[in-house]
This record gives C-alpha cells, sequence and structure tokens, in this order.
C-alpha cells in the first residue's frame, strides 16, 4: 500500500485535474478523491477513504463507473463511457486507466455542453441535408481549402463515375467555358474560387460536361463567413438550364425569320388594311341601318303596349262618361261612374309612370312607397298565376311549386311595381318548363337585403343570353316574347335601390333574385291613411294656383273652393310674380304651381317666391315623375304628379301627412 508522501502528492495531483477524479486501490478501496470528486462522488468525508469501497463512491454513476475500473484491472485498453451523472440531467465523459501497480486513476469530466452541441450540429446536418434535396439544383458546399463537404443527390448524379473531391476536380470535370466572353474558363476565374476570394457570384452562365453531355448551366456562389466575417468555405448552387438556351436560341432564330417574314409582307399588309377600312366602312353603315331599324322597332314596341295599357284605361273612361251623361239624375249612379273615371285614370297614370321610370331609371320618391312584406306579396302573385300554370301542366309536364318563405322579409315599395317585376319572373319559369319540373319560391334575408328568388328547372339559359338578358326587347321568345319583362324586372329592382341577378346553367334551370333594401317590421307608418279616409276638417286659405292648360287650371280652382279655399288662378310666371306682388294686403297663404309653363319653369318660380315671399308655403305639380330630391333642391314644401288625386292634394294642404300613392 502506498505511504503517507504518495498519497499527499496523488491528492495534490487530482486537485490540478480539471475533472472529478478519484484514485482506488485495486482491492477496489478508495484511496484519494479532489474536491469536485467529493461533491459528484458518495464519499464519506468522517470516515476513512480507506474504508470506502468504488461500489459505494460511484453509485451516481450506476453500474458504468465499477465495470470500467474492472475492465482495467483486468488489463483491458482504457476507453471511454459516456453516461448521465444522477439525477441532475448532468452528462459525464467516464474514464479509467492503471495509474501505477496499485493505483487507479478514474475521471469523470462534464460533457453535457459538448453533447448539447453535438446534437445540435446533427440537426443542423439534417435540416441542411433536407433543404439541399429540396433544391432543384446542384448543391455543393466547401470549406477554406476548397474541399467539398456536402452534396446533395442532383450534385452526386452529375459525375456519377469520378465523383470530385475538391473544387479544383470539379473544375477539371466540367471543364467549363464562359458563354457570355466564348472563352474557357481558369480555375481562379470559376465561380468556387473567386468566392473563396470573397465574392459573391451570381448567374455566370457557363457550358460544361456533365451527365456525360455538354450542359448550359447558371452559376451561383456566396462566400460563407463566421462572426468575425472571415471566409470559411463556399456555397455552390448550379442550376441547368439548358433546355432554356436551346429555346431562347429557337426563339431568336424564330424572331430572325419573323423578322424577314414582316419585311415580306408589309405591302401587303398595306393593301390588307386598305381593303379592311373599306370593308369597314361598309359593316359600320350597314350596323348603324340595323340599329336603327332596331330603336325603330324598340320604340314600335313600347309604343304599342303603351297605346294597349292606355287604351284599356281610356275604354272606360268613355264608357262611364256616356252613362253619366245617360243618367245624371240618378246621384247613385253618378257617384258609381266617377269612381269607375276615377280608378281607370289611376290605372292609366300608372302606365305613364311605369314608361317614364323604365326611361329614365330614376328611383322610387319618399313619401310614395309602403311598407310591404315580401312573403305575403309573393303568395299573392303565385295565387294570380295558378290559372296559368294549371293550363301549362298535365299529367306528363306537371309545374310543382316549392315555397320556401322565411317570416317577416320586408322592405318599402310600390307594391304594384314589385307584384309586377314577380308576375314576370313567375311566367318566364313557367315558360322555361314546356316539358314540367318544380318552380321554387324563396324569400329570405342576407345582410341588409330583403331578398326574393325564383328558381325553375326548364331550360336555362347560355352565358350570351344570360349577359342580354336584362336588355330592353331582347327575347328569345321570338314573336311570343316582347322583351321587356326582364327589363322591367330590372328597372324596378333599379327604382328600388335594389339589384337583381340571375344564375343559370343551360339544361340545368335558372334562377333570378332580386335584392331590395331591407326594412324593419311591415306595419304602416302613421301617415299613411287611406285614400278615402275620414275628411279632415278644412281651415279656408289664400291660394294662387298656376297652371297653364286652361282645362286643368279651372278644375283644380273649382276643387279648392269646393273645399271652402280662396283661390286665385293663373297661367304664367309673371302674372304668378305680379300676383305675389301685389298681395301685401291679403298674403298668399300657398302657391300651387306646375312646372312646364309658357314663359318659364315652375322651378323658377318656386325659387321667387323663397327669396321675396318665404312665408308662402310652396307646392308643385308636373306631369313627370318627381325625383328624389326635387323637394330639397329647389325648396318646394311637396310635389305631386299629374293626375292629380283629391284626398292626396287636400291632406298637403292642411298640412297634415300624405296618403301613398296607389296610381300602380
Amino acid at each position: 500500500m502506498p505511504d503517507a508522501p504518495d498519497l499527499a502528492r496523488a491528492t495534490a495531483l487530482l486537485e490540478a485535474l480539471p475533472s472529478a477524479a478519484a484514485l482506488f486501490l485495486r482491492s477496489g478501496m478508495l484511496y484519494a478523491v479532489n474536491t469536485l470528486g467529493r461533491e459528484w462522488f458518495v464519499v464519506d468525508s468522517r470516515a476513512p477513504l480507506s474504508s470506502q469501497p468504488w461500489s459505494v463512491v460511484l453509485l451516481p454513476l450506476g453500474s458504468a463507473g465499477v465495470t470500467l475500473l474492472e475492465r482495467v484491472v483486468a488489463g483491458e485498453a482504457p476507453t471511454t463511457y459516456h453516461v448521465p451523472l444522477g439525477r441532475a440531467g448532468r452528462l459525464v465523459d467516464l474514464r479509467a486507466v492503471l495509474f501505477d501497480r496499485e493505483l487507479l486513476l478514474l475521471t469523470a469530466t462534464d460533457a453535457t455542453a459538448q453533447d448539447e452541441e453535438r446534437t445540435k450540429a446533427a440537426r443542423v446536418d439534417r435540416e441542411l441535408s433536407a433543404l439541399m434535396d429540396l433544391k432543384p439544383s446542384a448543391v455543393r458546399i466547401t470549406d477554406v481549402a476548397g474541399r467539398i463537404l456536402k452534396t446533395n443527390g442532383l450534385a452526386d448524379l452529375e459525375h456519377p463515375t469520378r465523383p470530385p473531391a475538391t473544387v479544383r476536380e470539379l473544375w477539371e470535370c466540367d471543364a467549363p467555358h464562359d458563354v457570355a466572353n466564348n472563352r474557357p474558363l481558369s480555375f481562379l476565374d470559376s465561380p468556387a474560387m473567386r468566392a473563396l476570394a470573397g465574392t459573391v457570384v451570381r448567374r455566370q452562365l457557363l457550358e460544361v460536361r456533365r451527365l456525360g453531355a455538354q450542359r448550359v448551366i447558371e452559376s451561383f456562389a456566396s462566400p460563407i463567413r463566421n462572426q468575425q466575417q472571415e471566409v470559411t468555405g463556399v456555397v455552390l448552387l448550379d442550376r441547368d438550364v439548358t433546355d432554356r438556351e436551346r429555346l431562347e436560341r429557337q426563339l431568336q432564330e424564330r424572331e430572325m425569320r419573323e423578322a424577314e417574314l414582316r419585311q415580306h409582307v408589309t405591302y401587303t399588309r398595306e393593301q390588307l388594311e386598305r381593303l379592311v377600312e373599306e370593308r369597314s366602312r361598309a359593316m359600320i353603315a350597314s350596323e348603324q341601318d340595323r340599329l336603327r331599324e332596331r330603336r325603330l322597332t324598340a320604340v314600335g314596341q313600347l309604343a304599342a303596349g303603351v297605346m294597349h295599357d292606355v287604351n284599356n284605361a281610356l275604354n272606360p273612361i268613355m264608357a262611364a262618361a256616356y252613362l253619366l251623361k245617360h243618367y245624371a239624375e240618378s246621384p247613385d249612379a253618378v257617384r258609381d261612374y266617377a269612381d269607375r273615371i276615377q280608378k281607370a285614370a289611376e290605372i292609366g297614370a300608372a302606365t305613364a309612370s311605369r314608361v317614364g321610370r323604365f326611361i329614365r331609371q330614376e328611383p322610387v320618391h319618399a313619401g310614395g312607397d309602403e311598407a310591404l312584406e315580401l312573403s305575403a306579396l309573393t303568395e299573392d302573385v303565385l295565387d294570380l298565376t295558378e290559372p296559368m300554370r294549371l293550363r301549362r301542366s298535365s299529367e306528363s309536364a306537371e309545374i310543382r311549386i316549392v315555397r320556401q318563405f322565411a317570416p317577416a322579409v320586408s322592405t318599402r315599395g310600390l307594391p304594384g311595381e314589385i307584384r309586377e317585376a314577380l308576375l314576370n319572373l313567375v311566367q318566364n319559369a313557367v315558360d322555361a318548363m314546356p316539358e314540367g319540373g318544380t318552380l321554387t319560391v324563396r324569400t329570405f334575408e342576407e345582410g341588409t337585403d330583403a331578398c326574393v328568388a325564383i328558381r325553375d328547372t326548364g331550360v336555362g339559359m347560355s352565358a350570351d343570353v344570360r349577359e342580354r338578358a336584362f336588355e330592353p326587347f331582347f327575347t328569345t321568345k321570338g314573336s311570343k316574347g316582347s322583351g321587356l319583362g326582364l327589363a322591367e324586372v330590372y328597372g324596378i329592382a333599379r327604382r328600388h335601390r335594389g339589384t337583381a341577378s340571375i344564375s343559370s346553367v343551360p339544361g340545368r334551370g335558372t334562377e333570378v333574385t332580386l335584392r331590395l333594401p331591407r326594412a324593419e317590421g311591415v306595419a304602416a307608418e302613421p301617415g299613411d291613411a287611406a285614400p278615402d279616409a275620414a275628411p279632415r276638417a278644412v281651415v279656408p286659405k289664400h291660394i294662387l294656383v298656376v297652371e297653364d292648360h286652361d282645362d286643368g287650371r279651372e278644375f283644380l280652382r273649382r276643387i279648392l273652393q269646393a273645399d271652402g279655399h280662396r283661390v286665385d288662378a293663373v297661367g304664367t310666371c309673371a302674372d304668378a310674380r305680379a300676383k305675389l306682388s301685389s298681395s301685401a294686403a291679403t298674403p298668399y297663404d300657398l302657391l300651387l304651381t306646375d312646372v312646364g309653363l309658357p314663359d318659364g319653369s315652375g322651378w323658377e318660380l318656386v325659387r321667387y317666391v323663397r327669396s321675396h315671399v318665404p312665408d308662402v308655403r310652396v307646392g308643385v305639380i308636373t306631369g313627370w315623375e318627381p325625383m328624389t330630391d326635387t323637394g330639397e333642391s329647389h325648396g318646394a314644401e311637396f310635389v305631386l304628379r299629374k293626375p292629380l288625386r283629391a284626398a292626396e292634394l287636400q291632406a298637403h294642404i292642411a298640412g297634415g301627412s300624405t296618403p301613398a300613392s296607389s296610381n300602380e
């Protein structure tokens, strides 16, 4: 056994080591241990070292420490174990050697950081390999000495018989030729060497010998630098552009041939251009003739439709006027025929209103609309069209109805117009199913819109027909169609500040959707009193009427006088100004003026009143459809459309709410 001085020297030697270290006797007992070893191993500081066996001292290392010492005692060559130390997660490199004939040295060096670095380096290497394999180019990574350290699969395939190990060998295998300068590329001018010198190389076009043939590549090279910005290697990337270059050469050759052809056909083209110009002028003239004929035909169809509706309105008026004379002594008959004349006149007025709005596409004016519930209105239309559907249906061509109504789908508008739009859509859907099918009617809300969709399973529309479907007078029904149905549907939607859209597939059917501004609830507003409501108490007023039509002026004066008003009636702007200027003693309460007057516009008269006698209320009467902002822009308190409804006029004169117009 070593003596005391040997123990002291051994302990001092162990303390000089940067690792946890211990000396053991061949017998397996502890001889000496340094300070770090006392921390990592199991050493009893109160007991003699020689009484502590290595099986206890090396417990934190598991069985690895004892096994390693036993192998050294058996005479095996020294080796290193990489083992965990205790439960702290530390990894150590464990080594054991024969110190002298009696002593064995065991050291445990902390390898945790080294292990993490090795793991990280391995992960980075795997990720780099995966990234390189994803590139559609040959990738090579070298060190600062030009040795090729890493390649991807595409690079390995380029020189299968002699894979280059250095950039010089790569240069020798490639025998590169500089395409831009048309000369062989020297080794020092190769992309790899330029990158090792610190230069970034981009898109250098080279012709090289790869894959057993001459190929054209775009070469990229970039230096790899460390934290001190020193070049430590190079990344080489070669992209094969042989096919692209071949196509570019072919394109250049083709362009040259095309240039020759262009020179050859210049004269011929000039001749053709002259011929085309002459032909175009002839075609334009012919097209203008056809357009003129179409416009005349369209105007004729529109006039025929208007004449039909107006004649239908005039017929009961003329008949009732005749019977009114015949039964003039019968008060009941007179009232009945007067009511019939009024209703027929309102129908004629509605026709004129629709034509005017159809031509000008103006929105429905405020005050003339009503609160509507679309599901109920759609159900009315289905009831109206039921006889038509029954006539079209048979045992082999039945038309089935599917209702998908959502509750309380509300909007505001003119019920007659929206009903007419829905009627057109239902009729079109039925016409599209000559062999029968399913007519699906839906009401729903979408965002801020109240929607009605009518879908059929009929013949459908082609893209060209769908694109022109909303054009006026365009029809696919031949002489059976006027081409105004869908155009009027579109116009009605626009006038109600909504939209109409078509979705159709040939052979599978069509769906037309109306989207109108959604309104909360369907209850009528307080001012929407019925035209025949109980008369109000009339307060006599002093009224000036300006109307150039003699009968119109006289009838309006009599209507107002019948209500007890004091009325002056004139036919020109000049007479109206004179009356207003001379009315200081008995001022007027209200001015009622037409728009079209012989010596000016009624709107000029409105502005005159607003600037000279602002206390006088102003109302405008016009044969045109009133525009939405007329009252605000011209200063009129209200605007009425001819023919006048007495209840509506009386309500405005009294200063109350205006009854909704029913000229639908």
